[in-house]
């Protein structure tokens, strides 16, 4: 499996119980934070849209719908791509997720949202577009420090580590690709609980273990991406999780079109692993994407991510 770190022997295995995966033996507490040290979130993402050509057309069509959809206020943009998206299935699927799901209209007055492992901050930056208060919890450093040359509101550290100010005072929360990350998931829900305001909403995504991807390219899925990911809860698991912390509700969403850059990892990840029957696996990328994109626009199971969103309820 290829890593920024040095080739290394990881195993990671499956419950046979509830689906999920757990990295076993893991690193420890002192040796995992200098894994981080040559992270992917160190740098801020380039959101920049070409203004120019058919890819400038294409960016006018996507600003027209998220500054539809998400009260933004993107330009160039086309007013057309509000109606032409919502007919493109697969790709409006693609641009709710870049929102998180957070429409102006189930949240007209917006309010506090916290994302939980906003790594370079690039979400946190969009939610303020979007009209949110946002503040921001990150373990590693350097990506903090990225959200700071931005502006961004951010906590050095885990959930463990939120000041107590923040319990109850939260109206959304987000953890994108975050609770694969800690040791004890269940325990994360709780205290992501604990910050959320009666009827507050928490937003969540994690590979999925039970995706296409997973089944086919197996130790090379892309989703694995050992040492880091600790736990991979599967979705029925996540429910359960999300249930014992208190929460209500939790709803699975479709992800529509996403599978491009997973499936080119894998096929990467598969390639570098050798063997006749990983090379292949790696030849079969472009169609086993298509068949995930597919599957991922018909049902919530059948991404290469877990979506799902669950409630605070708003009586006790």
């Amino acid at each position: 499996y290829r890593t920024p770190l040095r080739d290394d022997t990881w195993y990671m295995h499956r419950c046979a119980g509830c689906g999920s995966l757990y990295l076993d033996p893991r690193p420890d507490q002192v040796s995992l934070p200098r894994a981080y040290e040559v992270y992917y979130t160190h740098n801020p993402d380039d959101e920049q849209a070409s203004t120019s050509g058919l890819a400038g057309v294409l960016w006018r069509l996507i600003h027209g719908y998220l500054n539809q959809r998400f009260a933004l206020s993107r330009q160039p943009a086309a007013a057309s791509g509000a109606w032409l998206f919502r007919l493109m299935v697969p790709w409006r699927m693609k641009l709710d997720y870049y929102g998180r799901h957070l429409y102006p209209n189930d949240f007209p007055q917006r309010g506090r949202l916290l994302d939980v492992g906003c790594g370079n901050g690039s979400f946190l930056a969009r939610a303020v577009e979007m009209g949110w208060q946002v503040n921001g919890l990150d373990p590693d450093p350097v990506a903090v420090a990225v959200c700071a040359r931005q502006n961004l509101h951010v906590v050095q550290g885990t959930l463990r580590d939120a000041p107590a100010g923040w319990a109850g005072q939260f109206d959304v929360v987000t953890m994108s690709h975050s609770i694969e990350h800690v040791t004890d998931p269940g325990l994360e829900l709780k205290r992501v609980f604990g910050l959320l305001r009666p009827g507050g909403v928490l937003w969540l995504a994690c590979p999925n273990p039970d995706s296409l991807g997973s089944r086919v390219y197996a130790r090379a899925w892309r989703g694995l991406h050992p040492p880091y990911h600790l736990v991979i809860p599967s979705a029925r698991q996540l429910s359960r999780l999300l249930l014992d912390a208190g929460f209500v509700d939790p709803v699975p969403l479709r992800r529509g079109a996403h599978a491009r850059w997973m499936m080119r990892e894998s096929a990467a990840n598969a390639r570098h692993a050798g063997g006749i029957s990983m090379q292949a696996r790696a030849l079969l990328a472009p169609l086993i994407r298509v068949m995930a994109d597919v599957a991922a626009s018909v049902v919530p199971g059948g991404a290469e991510e877990t979506v799902i969103m669950a409630r605070r309820p708003a009586q006790p």
